[in-house]
């Protein structure tokens, strides 16, 4: 295991149990690896807007010796990846100095709609790199293993979240008869998980703010002994604490509402994934779907250009 590793469970299994403050400074660690190896100690407790004295504290209470040897573990991970990322993240730390915005060709844009535009897909860039990194990679084969094995799968995802998991929803209703996808209709939430155990798993995506429905669902789905998928914003949110697997992404944005677009990539990703593992048997399903769905004339189909009979 290396430290880097080890540090980041050793401050997930401490998180329950720290102070408030001592809760935001592991938190902002968590979500931001990236500061960490970067900034000092008194820069990073300015961005996790803690006093410094609070990640001295923190760094006692895991049993790290300073913040020091703690940096070096995140300096070593972030060694490990891939120059581009790396020299991304550097960048990331220098953007929009003197109100400029650098792109990917070292070009320079400024000003109105059109920095925006450039920081928004810079963003949203960032987002699916930092998602797709090694501990998302194991997680989703993980997660692939627990909804294959399922008895049924229940999907969960509200208000701004609710894209992600209909994404889900949608397509793998394409290859798989077991999904229920909870949404409310006509408040019926108590109904669509009625008959929930130990054999099914829910799939529940949340994010901060967090959605009191959907954290009472998961405790309900919880106390029925079922198996709970997360796909979230941090380690440490609500949702992810009693998740058997975690599926973290990032959803930064320049905008006043966060970006679900690693979200549903993930989902995405997961779908894929199923179909790929699941051999002749889903490949069986999803032609008996499409023959289901040409019965209805779902989609429209080019018929080509009419003759002329009069002529």
């Amino acid at each position: 295991m290396g430290a880097y590793t080890d540090f980041r469970e050793r401050l997930i299994a401490g998180y329950g149990v720290m102070s408030p403050q001592l809760q935001r400074a592991a938190r902002y660690m968590l979500d931001h690896p990236d500061d960490v190896a970067l900034k000092s100690m008194r820069a990073l407790a300015v961005s996790a807007d803690v006093p410094p004295s609070t990640i001295v504290r923190l760094m006692k209470t895991i049993g790290v010796n300073g913040y020091q040897e703690f940096r070096l573990g995140y300096q070593n991970r972030l060694r490990d990846m891939p120059a581009s990322y790396a020299g991304r993240a550097r960048q990331l730390q220098h953007r929009g100095v003197g109100g400029e915005t650098a792109i990917n060709q070292g070009d320079v844009v400024s000003g109105g709609e059109n920095e925006l535009i450039d920081e928004i897909l810079h963003q949203e860039h960032g987002n699916l790199v930092r998602s797709y990194g090694a501990d998302m990679r194991a997680a989703l084969i993980a997660a692939c293993t627990h909804i294959e094995g399922a008895r049924r799968v229940f999907v969960l995802g509200r208000r701004g979240a609710f894209p992600a998991a209909f994404q889900f929803a949608y397509a793998y209703r394409l290859f798989g008869d077991n999904l229920t996808l909870v949404d409310g209709v006509a408040g019926t939430f108590s109904d669509q998980l009625r008959g929930m155990g130990r054999r099914d798993v829910m799939l529940a995506v949340c994010f901060s703010p967090y959605t009191n429905d959907t954290l009472q669902m998961v405790d309900y789905a919880l106390a029925q002994k079922s198996t709970i998928i997360s796909v979230t914003d941090s380690d440490v949110s609500p949702l992810a604490r009693h998740a058997s697997v975690n599926l973290v992404v990032s959803d930064a944005s320049p905008s006043f509402f966060q970006s679900f677009t690693a979200a549903v990539s993930i989902m995405q990703a997961l779908v894929t994934l199923l179909v790929a593992r699941g051999g002749e048997t889903a490949l069986q399903q999803i032609a008996v779907a499409e023959k289901q769905l040409s019965v209805f004339d779902t989609y429209w189909q080019d018929q080509g250009p009419k003759r002329n009979n009069r002529s």
